[in-house]
């Protein structure tokens, strides 16, 4: 298929909805494709995630540094391969597809280890062939949910990125620590040297987590920092405000924010988390049923902060 440049586009995803059991061999498949693409001239990075963990459906994100660059890929005879490679793994009527945009899949609620790898000169090629192996056996490892690959950024600087996405603590953990991967690491010695460490939640002092109960999406976590930061912040433009219009702006923004984040972290987050952690973590029996239940509930308040704050202020 010959693809013809779109104005200022240089990433693409793919859509790909695969048989039922089918991940082992899509493990595999999606090694060999990051091998070819990090490979490829003005590579920049490759994400490849589930819509939610343990979904057959996943997109491929594919970046470049230019629009060109994007259109040879789009045309190499490589990805043409390897697109047809993977036609036998997908679920019956479903193609694959490509769309003009690269959604931001970072708020999946997913457990993440950052990595960054420092290739020796002249090893990129084996870097790339280690990559690929490393990437078939983590990919049929329970819990898997993902990867994100990154290219140096430049000359300079020749630290690759990935980040590598599990549905809990103890499944990230499990992968690890496993043999298998332990093995690869001593193979990739005369490669590459290497370190990581865990990306946290951004609420995460607020929400409950542990070894078996991931934390919450994201999306919950964020609504619920908004409804208890918001009439904060309307009272303190009514009242506190006035009481600092003397100083200059730095001491004044200062003493605001110090006074939103103390009453934010204790007492006001903390009790709203106690009051909705029936939604934050639902119970398995109706998860979608209380989610959207939940979901009403928050907006309901939203009405009510902004009714009585208008009629208020």
């Amino acid at each position: 298929m010959n693809v013809s440049a779109s104005a200022g586009l240089s990433a693409i995803t793919t859509k790909v909805s695969l048989s039922d059991g089918e991940g082992g061999r899509f493990a595999h498949w999606q090694a060999a494709f990051t091998r070819a693409i990090t490979g490829f001239p003005g590579f920049l990075s490759i994400e490849i995630i589930p819509a939610f963990p343990g979904a057959s459906d996943w997109r491929i994100v594919q970046s470049f540094r230019t629009p060109q660059q994007l259109v040879s890929w789009r045309n190499a005879a490589e990805r043409a391969r390897l697109i047809a490679e993977i036609a036998p793994l997908l679920a019956a009527g479903s193609r694959i597809s490509d769309e003009e945009a690269a959604p931001d899949f970072h708020s999946l609620n997913t457990v993440t280890e950052v990595i960054t790898t420092d290739v020796k000169p002249g090893q990129d090629e084996a870097f790339r062939a280690w990559c690929e192996a490393i990437q078939a056996c983590q990919g049929g490892f329970p819990g898997y949910a993902g990867t994100y690959v990154q290219a140096p950024s430049s000359d300079e600087q020749r630290y690759w990125t990935t980040l590598v996405r599990f549905a809990t603590p103890r499944g990230l953990d499990a992968w690890l620590t496993s043999p298998e991967r332990q093995a690869l690491l001593r193979r990739s010695q005369p490669i590459a040297s290497w370190h990581s460490h865990r990306l946290p939640s951004p609420f995460a002092g607020w929400f409950p987590s542990g070894p078996d109960q991931p934390a919450p999406p994201l999306w919950k976590q964020g609504m619920l920092v908004l409804l208890v930061l918001y009439p904060i912040v309307m009272l303190e433009l009514r009242f506190l405000n006035p009481l600092l219009v003397a100083l200059a702006p730095a001491p004044a923004t200062f003493i605001g924010n110090a006074i939103s984040v103390a009453l934010v972290t204790w007492p006001l987050m903390p009790v709203t988390v106690f009051c909705m952690g029936w939604w934050l973590d639902p119970a398995p029996r109706r998860p979608l049923r209380t989610t959207f239940f939940g979901l009403a509930v928050v907006v309901l308040l939203y009405a009510l902060e902004l009714l009585v704050l208008w009629k208020l202020l």
